[in-house]
């Protein structure tokens, strides 16, 4: 493991994973679109649902990214928010017309299904944000409306898919966003370059991100996806990541495990199901304690997201998961080795 150049999470570099037979492809044997981002394919989907049926409220989960509300308060939708982690709550069906359903970090819920069930049996048009579950195959597919993911967080993928069950009304898109796609390209070649070779300059690297995501958040609308985009996730060997990924998990699963015993740390999911392929591995520290951690494991380049933070910018409902979750890193770019410093690291975060 070489420390000049290693690190963990951030942006994904050039080939950040394996080609191969890619068994979720096809989610759905229904109509599809291949767009630009999972904030186009919302977009799309809000304006879809409009153009259908005129209605403007939807009822989306608390502990969500606000991109994920943007596109439906660009169409004025009217935001209601409900508890992801209770979905037992009687009474929040009767607040929207839609409602969008998902799981969390690449673990199905049984209960997530049954919601989606009971949501359908009362004539909600249901969206189901597949982001987190793409390489996962959720019996809430087929009861939703519209299915919606994006890839990019996956692996090096600039893509999102939309799935319609009754097809789409709205005119397909003809723009392609070039210059954020050969911005974010030239990032992620010269981070390969750097952590493979030990070649460039990270801040010229970092700016170059921020830069390229600077674009997309600016404008996502109304852009389909490139070609060579769409070949690299029809062409991801899913196997090998599901394999790594699930691999790596079970390691921090098992290590977090131990040290919840003597920390205060929770394990959001506490085991992998057969169809599960995780995304993180989340945990819960106090929220006065899980910046620090974050920022000493950022001195070792160790780069853990928080999901989400609060953009008061647009609706939001606060959650304790905002404050206290932080995503531990276990993708298919990583080794045993790798996971085993990431949890020293934690150890020592923790308990400093």
């Amino acid at each position: 493991m070489s420390k000049k150049t290693w690190e963990m999470g951030s942006e994904f570099m050039e080939n950040s994973s394996r080609e191969g037979k890619n068994e979720y492809a096809m989610l759905l044997n229904f109509p599809k679109r291949y767009v630009l981002s999972g904030r186009t394919g919302l977009h799309l989907i809000a304006g879809e649902i409009k153009e259908k049926y005129g209605v403007s409220s939807i009822l989306m989960p608390a502990y969500c990214c606000s991109s994920m509300v943007e596109p439906f308060v660009k169409y004025g939708f009217e935001i209601f928010f409900y508890d992801s982690m209770n979905l037992s709550e009687s009474n929040i069906l009767q607040k929207a017309d839609v409602v969008l359903i998902m799981d969390y970090f690449g673990f199905l819920s049984e209960s997530t299904v049954a919601f989606a069930d009971r949501c359908k049996r009362l004539g909600k048009t249901v969206i189901v944000d597949a982001t987190q579950t793409v390489l996962s195959h959720s019996d809430t597919y087929s009861v939703a409306d519209y299915v919606v993911a994006s890839f990019r967080k996956w692996f090096d993928c600039l893509c999102a898919v939309v799935y319609s069950r009754d097809g789409f009304i709205t005119p397909e898109y003809q723009r392609e966003k070039e210059d954020y796609i050969l911005k974010w390209r030239i990032a992620a070649k010269e981070k390969e370059n750097y952590i493979i070779h030990g070649i460039g300059e990270k801040s010229r690297i970092l700016a170059n991100f921020s830069d390229a995501n600077r674009m997309l958040g600016k404008d996502f609308i109304g852009y389909k996806s490139c070609a060579s985009e769409i070949s690299k996730w029809e062409n991801l060997g899913s196997a090998f990541v599901k394999q790594i990924r699930r691999r790596n998990a079970q390691l921090l699963i098992d290590e977090v495990k131990e040290i919840s015993k003597q920390y205060g740390v929770t394990l959001l999911f506490n085991q992998m199901g057969n169809e599960d392929c995780p995304l993180f591995i989340p945990i819960l520290i106090d929220d006065k304690k899980r910046d620090k951690v974050r920022v000493e494991m950022i001195r070792e380049n160790i780069y853990c997201p928080v999901h989400w933070p609060i953009n008061k910018n647009y609706p939001y409902q606060q959650t304790s998961y905002h404050d206290k979750e932080l995503s531990l890193i276990c993708d298919q770019r990583y080794g045993e080795e790798d996971i085993e410093h990431e949890i020293e690291v934690l150890r020592k975060a923790i308990s400093g």
